[in-house]
């Protein structure tokens, strides 16, 4: 959808020129806010965004995206709400809204945004996959396995395509999907993410784990590898420190999920 910044919003830490501050508009303080992961804030200037421009799906729907960065999952449902009012007919908007209902851990209510989207965009890959994993949350085990191989179908992107594949068989009790996307850019309304993460590859056997720990995604992406190679302790230790590091409270959930997930299989 035009300019996107979710692999920005996960890496970036510089901020906006100092020369092009003071002009900056309230959109684009929350886009640069966001980038540098100051959440809160930049729900906060999405607040003046919504009162310049009050009837704006993409106010609405970046300060949602915001608010759920900032655990504020309530906040982020209604403002998504407001930005479907708004547009209904942008099925983006409800894969948005349905990844804030997961995070609640309302699964019904996320299977009804996925479905929704999905009548308007029948092939959309996120709202079927992520609608697999409400669908595995709410118990329907063969409904969410119809969904992920859908979806798995339908994705051209081979690296999001294998990590679907591996989610599938690793996740099935996985209530909570990766949060929404960042915000996009003045006029624009976020996408929503992919609904897993490509997977970073495992490291050689031979090789040491790094000292230096990387990011709580990364360590999460080679939990996985470790446990679909049959190191349940190593996978186990992984994601613990993925949980230490991690802010994000809908990615906190996911982990915590799968943590509990890995301890209860034999």
């Amino acid at each position: 959808m035009g300019r996107r910044i979710v692999a920005a919003a996960l890496l970036a830490l510089g901020a906006a020129a100092a020369g092009c501050a003071a002009r900056a508009t309230p959109m684009e303080r929350g886009l640069s806010l966001y980038d540098q992961g100051y959440y809160a804030a930049a729900a906060s200037a999405f607040d003046e965004a919504v009162r310049q421009a009050p009837d704006s799906p993409a106010a609405y729907t970046n300060r949602g995206v915001a608010r759920i960065r900032a655990g504020d999952v309530a906040g982020a449902i209604a403002d998504f709400t407001r930005a479907h009012e708004l547009d209904p007919r942008d099925p983006e908007v409800l894969v948005n809204r349905g990844n804030a209902h997961l995070a609640a851990r309302d699964a019904g209510a996320a299977i009804g945004d996925y479905t929704e989207a999905l009548v308007r965009r029948p092939e959309f890959v996120r709202a079927l996959f992520n609608r697999g994993i409400a669908r595995a949350g709410a118990g329907d085990a063969e409904g969410a396995r119809a969904d992920w191989t859908r979806a798995i179908e339908l994705e051209r992107d081979p690296d999001a395509r294998a990590a679907m594949v591996r989610a599938m068989r690793l996740l099935p009790a996985l209530r909570v999907p990766p949060a929404s996307a960042a915000p996009a850019g003045p006029g624009e309304v976020a996408a929503a993410p992919p609904a897993v993460e490509p997977a970073s590859s495992p490291p050689p056997p031979a090789q040491e784990r790094p000292a230096r720990l990387v990011s709580p995604r990364e360590l999460a992406n080679r939990g996985l590898d470790r446990e679909l190679g049959g190191d349940r302790a190593g996978a186990l230790e992984d994601l613990r420190a993925a949980l230490a590091m991690e802010t994000d409270p809908a990615h906190r959930a996911g982990l915590e999920n799968l943590i509990r997930l890995l301890e209860a299989s034999p």
